[in-house]
């Protein structure tokens, strides 16, 4: 909804003087020939043509072209009343189809200054490009600040010379032709200077020849996370190393320890050789706990298949004396990698301290505002006291860390988890995923 240029205008003038000229050639011809009721429709033209060009004057102007047919008419015309009152009547319709559209034209030219002006003095970067020729077109300041050019010199630009990464145009390309509205996509725009700066751009296919689309400066941001990927792959890497040389050097302490006791007569020796011993193993499991646990997080959340989970979790775990039920619904929840992991905690759990497990049940269900993923066995259970601080890192047995683990994995993402279980019937683990942080597999993406 852009205003008229001063060039179409100029265009438009042309043909109003021209259309006027006709008109009156067209009036004198007419009723030299004794015809009144055809070139009346003629003068429409010059008054559509002003009205909408020149809405500010337009009224005026068609008075004045009414005037221009009623005075030929009755300076040319044959004296006749009733030609004089047809002609009286044009006058009216001329100036009345004159300021209609006067008026619906001046609402139109306003809505687009103020469209144009959005456009044009917007914080945001915006820029549209032919669906053909890719060439840049209409830019604000904004984007032509973004990317280092001038104005004009960013209209003679196309797409692939500001887009000079050919994977990465032709992907946000085939979006936009894909879905006609495509948003967020993380670009890498080549400036003036030779830079590159990064920009999360939405683009709309408004079935016109050419593509409007935003963008939004995130160089920083962008620069920011790199700097912040590469310190954590460092860090790392630094906590790899340094874990495994610690981890070889507790193994061969563990191993001497065992070759120890068997040469150790003294009762009283031996226990401390023992307790010894424990304390390396308690320092071998809390070193692979900050294994598990930095890897936490480092990779972004993703839609995760439950049932496909469940079933890799599964397939780690020796579950043959176990009778497993499985009923989950068809739904992808949004969770940290590890969300694997998860599942294979809590079934591990359950075999682990369950004491008399002999069945385990996984079933799905729609709760308000959300939808629950229930791990329930007949073992022991849990003590009511305990419930909530097996979910913390202080409370382990064994390897006792999984719990702490499960709760920090879901957590990422918003889900909960809660023990829900009775004593001596068994326990009952419920993953909570809010509204949001699961979706249909049916319905393609849709929230159930």
């Amino acid at each position: 909804m852009r205003p008229i240029s001063n060039r179409k205008k100029f265009i438009y003038d042309i043909f109003i003087i021209l259309s006027v000229i006709a008109s009156i050639a067209i009036t004198y011809i007419s009723i030299s020939r004794g015809i009144y009721d055809v070139f009346p429709y003629f003068y429409l033209i010059p008054v559509v043509l002003i009205a909408f060009t020149r809405p500010k004057i337009s009224i005026f102007v068609t008075v004045f072209v009414g005037w221009l047919y009623i005075g030929l008419v009755y300076s040319l015309g044959l004296p006749d009343t009733g030609i004089f009152a047809r002609a009286t009547v044009w006058f009216f319709i001329f100036v009345s189809i004159g300021v209609l559209i006067s008026t619906y034209s001046r609402e139109y030219q306003k809505e687009g200054e103020r469209s144009c002006g959005s456009f044009f003095n917007s914080q945001a970067g915006a820029f549209g490009y032919d669906r053909e020729s890719l060439q840049i077109l209409d830019p604000n300041r904004k984007f032509s600040q973004f990317i280092g050019y001038d104005c004009p010199a960013l209209l003679s630009k196309t797409l692939p010379e500001i887009i000079t990464e050919t994977t990465e145009r032709e992907t946000f390309l085939a979006k936009v032709r894909d879905t006609r509205r495509a948003g967020d996509i993380e670009v890498q725009f080549t400036c003036a200077d030779g830079s590159k700066r990064w920009a999360l751009v939405s683009a709309t296919d408004c079935a016109e020849p050419s593509i409007l689309c935003t963008a939004v400066d995130i160089t920083e941001q962008k620069q920011a996370q790199d700097s912040l990927s590469l310190a954590n792959r460092k860090l790392n890497l630094l906590n790899n190393v340094t874990r495994h040389d610690i981890l070889n050097q507790l193994t061969a302490l563990i191993g001497y320890l065992e070759l120890s006791k068997d040469d150790i007569q003294d009762p009283r020796l031996l226990s401390y050789v023992t307790k010894e011993e424990k304390a390396a193993n308690a320092i071998r499991n809390q070193i692979l706990f900050t294994r598990d646990y930095q890897n936490i997080g480092v990779h972004s959340p993703q839609w995760h298949n439950i049932a496909e989970t469940v079933s890799l979790a599964m397939a780690t775990l020796d579950i043959h004396q176990i009778k497993m039920t499985v009923n989950l619904a068809s739904v992808e929840v949004y969770a940290d990698p590890l969300l694997e992991k998860v599942f294979y905690n809590l079934i591990e759990n359950s075999l682990r301290h369950g004491e008399r497990v002999t069945e385990i049940e996984i079933f799905s269900e729609p709760v308000g505002g959300g939808i629950d993923i229930v791990i329930k066995d007949n073992g022991s259970g849990i003590p009511e006291d305990a419930k909530e601080r097996i979910f913390r890192r202080e409370y382990f047995k064994h390897t006792g860390f999984g719990l702490f683990l499960t709760r920090e994995i879901l957590a990422i993402t918003h889900l909960t988890i809660s023990e829900t279980g009775t004593l001596g019937k068994g326990a009952r683990f419920v993953i909570h995923a809010p509204m949001g942080t699961y979706r249909s597999l049916a319905g393609n993406g849709t929230e159930k």
